[in-house]
């Protein structure tokens, strides 16, 4: 038997043993030295055994003195380590396009729009549609903000089936994740209902792939999982399909875009912590370079372009609690220089804007949106101006 597997203690207890049991004449020397290994191995499994500390089962505890874990954020109050977070929105509003930047600047550890990149790590981005348009993104990004060249930024390549095969992506992210010394810190799911592979309103679908993210999410601890996903169909409010995603979800945002072409992100739902207040985009066009800094052609010689989301510093958020006719008038002086108009001009503008809703449009109807406005303290008057009240 080789000593080896032995401790100098254990060691020595085995020959103590060996040697009684040598001398039983009802057993030989191999026997013998299996029972002293065996008893060793026995004594050794039973002391670990006790080591052990002791398994807490079912109970219940004192909330009073529990220790508080802070959050361990991946962007400050935007994104949680571990967590499971939702971007959604109706076609055309630029859902990828923010996704994209969360990546790279965790990515590459640059803000994300003024809120800082607490965990900068490897992103395993999942493009399940359009990952050509992907690559695009990307580059413009890395073009406008910060080189992703050498970033651990990582797309995944092959079909996506979380219903049936997410096996197959786990291996890929296992096997990505080994081979990079960054630490795994976000993967995002581009979209939702391509990824899943069923049907998204089904209940018992959205069940299994949920199941499959928290499976991911408990094998790489630590790695925050973003879902995009489309709005419903009725109801732009929501995400679109079974609410047991929205129900599972740590944080959730919703992507619009208004009149004005401002793409406004609004917090949903935050479990752990405030809802952020809603914030407005821009989409700025940009013209891709290769990496000679040439720009990048298609087969017509046409350059070709993507996009990036810019803040909209100067966007200002609709008021609630006010009417449609009220509306206008805001929206009308938050258009002029300085925010006031004159009286004359705001009654030439209105009247333009009305005369196909009414037979006559009448001032009074002005006059009654001013005083509604002036009593809510939203405008003013300054002599022959109406003013918005800043």
């Amino acid at each position: 038997m080789d000593s080896a597997l032995f401790t100098d203690d254990e060691r020595e207890r085995f020959t103590e043993l060996a040697g009684k049991y040598e001398h039983d004449d009802s057993m030989d020397k191999v026997d013998a030295e299996i029972r002293a290994g065996a008893e060793i191995f026995a004594t050794r499994e039973a002391k670990k055994e006790a080591e052990k500390p002791a398994k807490k089962g079912p109970r219940f505890v004192r909330i009073g003195g529990a220790e508080i874990t802070p959050i361990h954020w991946v962007v400050k109050n935007f994104l949680e380590a571990g967590a499971l977070g939702m971007v959604f929105g109706d076609s055309g509003t630029y859902k990828s396009f923010l996704a994209v930047a969360l990546s790279a600047c965790i990515a590459t550890g640059k803000d994300f729009y003024d809120m800082p990149v607490r965990r900068k790590g490897a992103v395993y981005y999942v493009a399940a549609e359009g990952q050509m348009g992907i690559i695009r993104r990307f580059r413009a990004w890395s073009q406008e903000n910060r080189s992703i060249l050498d970033a651990p930024l990582y797309r995944y390549e092959g079909a996506v089936n979380l219903s049936l095969a997410a096996d197959m992506l786990v291996k890929a992210l296992d096997k990505a994740i080994k081979a990079e010394e960054a630490p795994p810190v976000l993967a995002v799911i581009d979209t939702w209902s391509r990824s899943l592979g069923e049907d998204d309103s089904d209940t018992t679908a959205a069940a299994v792939g949920l199941g499959k993210l928290d499976e991911i999410r408990a094998r790489f601890t630590d790695m925050a999982v973003l879902v995009i996903h489309h709005t419903g169909h009725a109801n732009k409010d929501r995400a679109r399909g079974a609410s047991l995603l929205h129900a599972a979800v740590d944080s959730e945002y919703r992507l619009e875009v208004d009149k004005e072409r401002n793409i406004i992100m609004t917090n949903t739902k935050s479990k752990e912590s405030e809802l952020l207040p809603p914030m407005a985009f821009r989409a700025k066009g940009v013209r891709l370079l290769n990496d000679m800094g040439g720009f990048i052609l298609n087969e017509d010689g046409e350059i070709e372009t993507s996009a990036i989301l810019e803040v909209a510093t100067d966007y200002k958020p609709p008021i609630d609690g006010i009417g449609l006719k009220q509306k206008w008038v805001i929206d009308t002086l938050r258009r002029q220089n300085n925010e006031k108009l004159e009286y004359e001009d705001l009654w030439l503008a209105f009247k333009n804007e009305y005369q196909d809703e009414y037979k006559k449009v009448q001032k009074g109807y002005l006059d009654q949106a001013l005083d509604g406005l002036e009593g809510k303290g939203l405008i003013y008057r300054e002599g022959e101006f109406v003013c918005l009240s800043r």
